[in-house]
């Protein structure tokens, strides 16, 4: 009972907030005027990356992969920050994600995660990056640039919220015995359980609601000391983490249970927004409790209490 009330006030209180932000949500995400710093810190960076909002200053060996050497990168901002990166590449390139149909749709379900979130985030408060592959190159040489940004802006900021969801593959395998949701976090790094306990009990209805399991949080990797290696820690996740360990990338599901469920990927965008209501008010939740006030704050204590 009180989990199918809790599912209604997600999508009651979002609205309430859009109403008061005068926001509503748009196809397209609006980039946040420039306030980030690339913090000069007296050391000689061996690779610069990126332009605009979006650039980082870092070292690499190739040695030592979780590890982020990295300039810090300060936002000039009183708003909590999320970064919600799209790491997928275009079909045939490094890494196209799951498969539907033999259709690669990696790219296409994390763009539209990315959109859906940023606009929810936005409107309650957030101010909110959006760093993808493409904006560095499809290769390794652009892994190391994107996700060393998103490292670099956990170095530069003492509360950042990174979240990528994304869509999993339906072949089980040795490191992923049973694919479908669930929230990868750091294993190199101590981790933040609240946070990741937070997210579970906003998103938990929504599991409830379409049939689906959640395995909830769980490190990725630890099985390969190879970067790349599907048995490896994620570079994303660890580099990130070192800093800060409130990021995560989370598996929305199965690939092929959105197309069950819906028909398509792109269905998928109206399917899950309960999933990212929750989400994003789940972060908002803890930036509240971090400190920061946010319109929703008051709000949330009627949601969920823990």
């Amino acid at each position: 009972m009180r989990a199918g009330w809790i599912i209604l006030s997600f999508h009651f209180v979002f609205v309430f907030v859009l109403m008061l932000s005068g926001c509503s949500p748009a196809p397209e995400v609006k980039p946040s005027a420039t306030r980030l710093v690339v913090v000069e810190d007296g050391r000689d960076y061996r690779f610069h990356r990126g332009t605009g909002d979006y650039q980082v200053r870092f070292n690499y060996s190739g040695d030592n992969w979780t590890h982020a050497d990295v300039a810090a990168i300060r936002v000039e901002t009183r708003q909590p920050i999320a970064i919600l990166p799209q790491q997928y590449t275009s079909p045939g390139k490094m890494m196209p994600g799951a498969s539907v149909q033999g259709q690669s749709i990696g790219r296409q379900w994390n763009e539209i995660t990315q959109q859906e979130m940023a606009q929810r985030l936005q409107a309650l408060g957030f101010f909110v990056l959006t760093p993808s592959i493409q904006m560095y190159s499809e290769d390794l040489d652009g892994y190391q640039g994107f996700e060393h940004f998103i490292a670099g802006v956990h170095k530069g900021n003492a509360h950042v919220q990174t979240v990528l969801l994304t869509a999993d593959a339906h072949d089980p395998n040795a490191e992923n015995p049973l694919p479908g949701a669930q929230m990868l976090v750091t294993g190199t790094n101590p981790r933040n359980k609240d946070w990741e306990q937070l997210i579970q009990d906003y998103i938990a209805p929504f599991y409830q609601q379409v049939g689906l399991g959640n395995q909830g949080a769980r490190v990725r990797g630890g099985l390969s000391e190879v970067e790349g290696s599907s048995a490896a820690w994620h570079p994303l996740i660890e580099r990130a983490a070192e800093y800060g360990a409130t990021v995560s990338i989370m598996e929305v599901s199965r690939a092929i249970d959105i197309v069950e469920q819906v028909g398509s990927i792109e269905a998928g965008r109206d399917w899950a927004a309960p999933l990212f209501d929750a989400v994003a008010l789940a972060m908002a939740d803890y930036a509240c409790q971090q400190g920061f006030e946010l319109i929703i704050c008051k709000e949330l204590t009627h949601v969920a209490t823990y």
